[in-house]
């Protein structure tokens, strides 16, 4: 989607509301009273024919009697109506439209279709957007905006919340009011049958006033777009998910999907991580992630500092830290002795610190600070049971008071107000202060848990993974012609022996029959190939046994897959009990090295519909498929993988000026040591350049997001050759970022000091124009430093505008392509 038509969806400048009315219980009333009572600045324009005017506003009989185009139109209607009215809206001008009515796919037209189908149609041919149908509608508080049938209104806040479920909306909505909780954007999507989350993830990521996104999901159409979307947006912000229907038989109840297009719940869990993303399993968890991203500020540790007036409750919350995998942090010696004379006897100055039931609040005050003057912890939770000698608030200001008068660096504060009626005017308080606040110690612990994971999947998305591709023996060609054979002969399941010769193509053991007896008492796995409707092929691994349920018995993984990958998912299948050490230890290099190799036989050959190595046996650190079943499916209906693989077919040898060769390939996230040596070795002159002023050397995790690109969006190709060790070392880099309409690329260059004048820069950004061209990009665009004469001289004889900024002091180039 088009981020101009996103964006004119959620900053309208005129709203029409078709089927406004006067009668309080109808959605065309409740819309017009939001927008009225929500400020919005703009025309608000109902149409109906029914009444003179609405909620006091002059009604329009029609939309093309309507005084000027609306940006953004709500139907109210009926769903019969729809899409005649988009019809004439289209005819108007307006390009986005919200549609509340439900139920259009269940309505046939005379022309055999739904009236959705229908709808969809006459959409497509004005050009027009749609939210919906069965929508709630949508709040942008920024801009007084409140386009929806809701029963209250959204604050204003950084959080953004998009939702499938129009009731899950309404209770966010209903307890964030109560807590003083804002929005930046609140989207209803309903059936999503037009806009979808992949298109707002992608605006929601760019925008500045969006801190954090909040996903509520029933399902996903297009696995590939939304995956695209995620792992772009997630780099960037947080990302948090709750996934209804994980069972197949609630999933089968609710799912707006018909069966053949249902993924499955393992394999939507295996994606969210994937993409970075932090799943949540209810309501109560939702509403702790909310409340720690309104008010906690980002982690810099993962240790928790327990601060309360009573053992028992503290204990709780350490239990429940330590059963999610945190750690309570340890108190400094010094610490602890200052606040000894603080605590009254029989209190505790460790972690977790107890002032007993009769603390003051003034004790509250003078402990916190001595932990607030510390400098550490990173994160604190503090923890109050009702106490007969002052009200809740009283202990609630103490607090408050301490944390609002601390100067410089703030940790991470939680707090736990136990009670309901005794703490309800606490909470009060806190939500007031912006202070993350929790009924019970294991919601709290719980909140704070999530960061943690959150903070974890980050690190587990920026670790570099082990390079593996040139030390894995396989001829793809050899299995290219044997799935050519077999599909030729229109033959869907491979033999035993074409089997194994394929997956033998690809360096995978197979038994030899003089063998069989040699694996009795071997450690045996199970790995399958299988498509998922929604995210296309997965790699499942399990423990092989005589009853399989891989939902049940195995864990599953995205390809492609790299070392590092295939690490995790080996770690995952053993903490969560889906293969065990038994009397033989896992081989743990190996069967990564093993997973690598499936996955590129998935990735090389896209007509592999489910592959089953069953069983796996190991023996001496040897991994050796006994049986292996193959069944293929011509590569028109073959499932695309949810994430691009690496681009081998864009690598490219080619000539410097003086014979020397070099090679021109897409970066892989291996590079990362290589790029980081290169950029090390760039003169201050060309860092300048390159960055517009002085950086320091770049981090692991910024160099990680340079190197692990998404090949769907954006691309970097480097320039290669071996050393006298032959080792690889990077010569050159060209990277271009898509914006998410592939209308424009912004272009970066840097080629390393000593090749200057080789004809290597030249190479570089040829390569990258025609990539980009291939791929339908409109322009190409950058901006170097005015000193940068060679990079503006290159430009130039490369076809591009060149110009001078004179208000941002810099040249800009541009290339319509």
């Amino acid at each position: 989607m088009s981020l101009k038509q996103i964006d004119q969806l959620l900053n309208p400048r005129s709203i029409a509301v078709i089927g406004a009315s006067n009668l309080p219980n109808r959605p065309g009333n409740a819309v017009m009273r939001n927008l009225l009572q929500g400020n919005f600045a703009g025309p608000i324009m109902p149409v109906t024919p029914k009444y003179q005017a609405v909620n006091g506003v002059l009604a329009y009989r029609s939309i093309a009697a309507l005084p000027e185009v609306p940006d953004l139109a709500v139907i109210c209607t009926r769903a019969a109506r729809v899409p005649a009215l988009i019809q004439q809206l289209g005819k108007k001008g307006t390009r986005s439209v919200i549609v509340i009515a439900a139920g259009l796919d269940q309505l046939q037209t005379a022309q055999g279709t739904n009236l959705q189908e229908q709808m969809l149609a006459i959409a497509r041919q004005w050009g027009v957007r749609l939210l919906g149908p069965n929508s709630l509608g949508l709040f942008v508080p920024g801009i007084g905006l409140n386009a929806s049938y809701a029963h209250t209104h959204a604050l204003p806040g950084k959080v953004a919340f998009v939702s499938q479920s129009s009731g899950v909306c309404v209770t966010i909505l209903d307890w964030a009011r109560r807590r003083q909780i804002g929005f930046s954007h609140f989207i209803a999507l309903g059936d999503g049958a037009d806009v979808d989350f992949d298109e707002l993830i992608d605006y929601l990521g760019r925008d500045p006033k969006t801190r954090a996104i909040l996903l509520y999901i029933d399902s996903i159409r297009d696995g590939r777009a939304f995956m695209s979307a995620a792992r772009a947006a997630s780099s960037g912000k947080p990302i948090l998910v709750i996934k209804a229907g994980n069972s197949a038989e609630v999933s089968s109840a609710t799912s707006r999907q018909p069966p053949e297009r249902r993924g499955a719940d393992l394999v939507y869990e295996a994606a969210f991580r994937r993409a970075g993303m932090l799943r949540v399993h209810d309501l109560r968890d939702l509403f702790a992630a909310v409340e720690t991203l309104a008010y906690g500020r980002e982690l810099r540790g993962e240790q928790l500092l327990v601060l309360g007036n009573g053992n028992g409750p503290a204990a709780m919350a350490a239990d429940a830290l330590v059963q999610r995998g945190g750690h309570l942090a340890p108190l400094r010696e010094e610490v602890q002795g200052q606040l000894r004379p603080l605590i009254p006897s029989g209190g505790r100055a460790a972690n977790p610190v107890n002032l007993l039931g009769d603390a003051t609040p003034e004790l509250y005050r003078e402990t916190l600070q001595v932990l607030l003057d510390s400098g550490k912890p990173d994160n604190i939770l503090v923890m109050h049971a009702p106490s007969a000698l002052h009200p809740g608030e009283v202990y609630a200001e103490a607090v408050i008071d301490v944390w609002q008068n601390k100067r410089g660096r703030k940790p991470n504060l939680l707090v736990n107000w136990m009670g309901e009626e005794a703490a309800y005017n606490a909470r009060q308080r806190f939500a007031e202060a912006g202070i993350a606040s929790f009924r019970t110690p294991e919601g709290a612990v719980a909140a704070f848990m999530h960061r943690v994971q959150y903070r974890r999947n980050q690190k587990l998305l920026s670790e570099t993974p082990d390079s593996v591709s040139e030390l894995i023996p396989h001829h793809p060609e050899r299995a290219r012609e044997l799935i050519r054979q077999a599909l030729e002969a229109e033959e869907c399941a491979l033999g035993e022996a074409e089997g194994a010769e394929l997956v033998q193509a690809y360096g995978i053991h197979t038994l030899a029959e003089k063998e069989s007896d040699r694996y009795g008492d071997a450690l045996s796995l199970r790995i399958q190939v299988r498509p998922d409707p929604v995210f296309g092929p997965v790699i499942a691994l399990g423990e092989a046994g005589s009853v399989w349920e891989w939902q049940r018995n195995a864990v599953v993984a995205l390809p492609p897959l790299n070392m590092a990958l295939a690490r995790y998912l080996v770690i995952q299948a053993l903490a969560e009990g889906k293969i065990r050490e038994r009397h033989q230890s896992i081989e743990r290099h190996s069967l990564c090295l093993l997973l690598s190799q499936v996955s590129q036989l998935v990735v090389d050959n896209p007509e592999l519909a489910e592959l089953d190595l069953n069983p796996v046996a190991m023996r001496s650190g040897v991994y050796t498929a006994l049986e292996v079943s193959v069944r293929l499916a011509p590569a028109a209906q073959a499932l695309p993988l949810a994430i691009r693989p690496y681009p081998k077919e864009l690598e490219q040898r080619v000539e410097l000026k003086g014979g020397r060769s070099v090679l021109l390939r897409p970066i892989r996230p291996e590079d990362e040591a290589r790029q980081q040596a290169f950029d090390r070795a760039l003169s201050k002159e060309d860092r300048y350049n390159r960055y517009f002023g002085e950086v320091s050397e770049f981090s692991h995790e910024q160099m990680a997001r340079v190197t692990q690109i998404d090949y769907d969006r954006e691309m970097a190709f480097i320039a290669t050759e071996r050393d006298e060790r032959g080792d690889e070392v990077t010569l050159g880099v060209v990277q271009a970022q898509m914006d998410p309409d592939n209308q424009e690329a912004e272009f970066g260059i840097a080629i390393r000091s000593d090749l200057k004048g080789k004809g290597l820069g030249w190479l570089l950004m040829n390569k990258m124009i025609d990539y980009c061209r291939h791929s339908g990009t409109r322009y190409l665009a950058g901006c170097t430093m005015p000193q940068n004469r060679g990079m503006a001289n290159l430009a130039r004889s490369l076809g591009f505008r060149v110009r001078y900024n004179a208000e941002e002091e810099v040249i800009d180039m541009r290339l319509e392509l």
